[in-house]
């Protein structure tokens, strides 16, 4: 009898979420998979969940020898001899994964209307400590296009999804799918904008319909739909495999991805500890989406779900109800 079917369809009437999918996992493969509504299968904005598949990318190149994690933004980008290359030379490859580069956490870069490197070279730095950036792993979308010569959707192609043979993953995806409003405007950005105070009247209507596009705003007003840390959709299915990937390799040039990092408040090279991540590791995406990774218990959870779809912002504590989930498995397990 299913553990997970339960919550997640109590969640749905508590006001958690409207819809959601879940595929639990282990080495061999998915254990039991299943929806709220129907049978399950659609496309979801997986928001931050992008950053693991990112994170992946660098360490697939890494692996080649084509980098070192050492490297610092500064040199990948060859703009050495400039003021922005010298704020660059403390963002190596390994600090940007972990966030630790000392960049701001967020800017609206859509708001702004200059290139993306003018910009950055006027952004505060920021502390000498652990700070969750959107901006870092915008760097590094920069960065794996500028030494691969590819545009990011074929760098996550090329070194992701068809090397894990991951099918159900993309960019800018097809109308035609089964995809699933993620939300009905961007009422968040709006408010985090106002406070400070930053003008954009090109935000979506309010009570809009989202769908097939990312949720979050530098992705879709400035990237147009393609970035490092936002902009992939994918199902359920999909974002399990990433996480059976992480779940069973011993291959020492991904393991970094799924064990803290010292100095880093839990970060790993691409996921993170503690949270809503009881034990192992795991990421969260803003839009209602996250993964988790046990490799001692030996299972996994890919979870996703669209908490933005309401004609209000989001009230609900996700991050406590994921970790409800997760300790019931463990239990289970145990």
């Amino acid at each position: 009898m299913s553990l997970i079917a339960p919550m997640m369809r109590k969640a749905v009437e508590d006001g958690f979420f409207p819809y959601g999918e879940w595929a639990l996992f282990d080495r061999a493969g998915i254990l039991e998979a299943g929806a709220t509504d129907g049978r399950g299968g659609r496309w979801f904005d997986i928001a931050s969940l992008t950053k693991p598949h990112t994170a992946t990318a660098v360490l697939a190149i890494a692996a080649g020898r084509d980098i070192h994690l050492e490297a610092n933004a500064a040199e990948l980008l060859g703009i050495t001899d400039c003021p922005l290359g010298e704020k660059l030379k403390f963002c190596t490859l390994r600090r940007l994964l972990t966030h630790t580069a000392r960049l701001p956490a967020w800017y609206p870069f859509y708001a702004d209307g200059r290139g993306f490197f003018e910009i950055l070279s006027e952004l505060p730095s920021g502390e000498n400590r652990m700070v969750y950036s959107d901006i870092g792993y915008m760097l590094l979308r920069e960065i794996l296009c500028k030494i691969t010569g590819l545009r990011f959707e074929e760098v996550i192609k090329k070194y992701v999804s068809e090397p894990l043979e991951i099918n159900e993953l993309c960019f800018c995806p097809s109308r035609s799918l089964p995809l699933v409003p993620s939300s009905r405007d961007n009422a968040v950005e709006e408010k985090m904008c106002r406070e400070r105070g930053v003008c954009f009247d090109r935000f979506r209507p309010h009570f809009t319909d989202v769908i097939g596009e990312p949720n979050d705003g530098n992705a879709y007003y400035y990237f147009g739909g393609v970035s490092g840390h936002a902009g992939l959709f994918a199902t359920c299915a999909a974002v399990a495999a990433l996480g059976k990937f992480y779940l069973s390799t011993d291959d020492p040039a991904f393991t970094g991805a799924v064990t803290p990092q010292p100095g880093c408040s839990g970060r790993c090279l691409g996921f993170h500890t503690g949270g809503a991540f009881p034990s192992g590791c795991g990421h969260t995406g803003f839009t209602g989406t996250s993964l988790w990774i046990d490799r001692e218990a030996g299972i996994g959870l890919a979870m996703l779900t669209n908490r933005l779809y309401y004609d209000h912002l989001p009230t609900a504590d996700m991050n406590a109800f994921r970790r409800d989930v997760h300790m019931t498995l463990l239990r289970e397990i145990r």
